[in-house]
């Protein structure tokens, strides 16, 4: 496709361009089967134009996942670091961002592309792991060992285990991927249950005591 008009672009407004269309490339033909060309093409542009922003197809692809992870991570990194808000909550928060953030939006797609083709594509399997994963792990860590600490978790063992409060997240998007056409997942419903099964549930205030 002839590139459209060759009106100047803000850098950055043509690199969301291109990721939009990166984007749509991708959720529709998988990451191996997009090419370069056909990015340029979703996007009107030159391929020459696409490499000038990105090198390659996994910076393309990248650069969109950690989209995805950003707002997450941010918001909840923020909750780490206050040690009055309960960790259940921190964690609840962490579902319902997911929830928003990712299950209800085409975002879902490119989660899914890396649980299908990851295995195909080591480098940027290995991004997703250092750049989220990873880090997703510290917070949780924090946020288990402090429930822990506090006597809030059902077994303090989960302290160690950050990515079993992982688990659910991920079982969401296998589910809506594989199953949702033949039974429906009550992903809110799935969270809530998931977060009695790791905590003890809230202690009632003393009898007298004031709310």
């Amino acid at each position: 496709m002839a590139e459209r008009k060759r009106e100047k672009r803000d850098p950055q407004q043509r690199r969301a361009e291109i990721l939009a269309a990166a984007f749509a490339c991708f959720a529709e033909r998988g990451f191996a089967a997009t090419r370069m060309e056909d990015v340029a093409a979703r996007a009107g542009i030159a391929k020459g134009t696409v490499y000038l922003h990105f090198p390659d197809k996994e910076r393309l692809f990248t650069e969109l996942v950690s989209g995805i992870a950003s707002p997450i991570l941010g918001e909840i990194d923020s909750l780490v670091h206050n040690e009055a808000i309960p960790p259940r909550f921190a964690v609840s928060m962490f579902y319902t961002l997911f929830r928003r953030e990712v299950l209800e939006t085409e975002r879902r797609h490119l989660l899914r592309l890396i649980l299908a083709e990851g295995p195909l594509f080591p480098a940027v399997t290995e991004f997703y792991h250092r750049e989220i994963i990873t880090k997703g792990l510290t917070v949780l860590r924090i946020l288990l060992k402090r429930a822990a600490e506090r006597g809030d978790l059902r077994n303090p063992l989960l302290a160690d285990m950050p990515q079993i409060v992982m688990s659910p997240a991920l079982l969401a998007i296998i589910w809506t991927t594989l199953f949702e056409a033949y039974e429906h997942l009550d992903t809110q419903k799935l969270f809530d249950t998931f977060l009695d099964t790791l905590f003890v549930p809230a202690r009632a205030a003393p009898e007298g005591a004031t709310p």
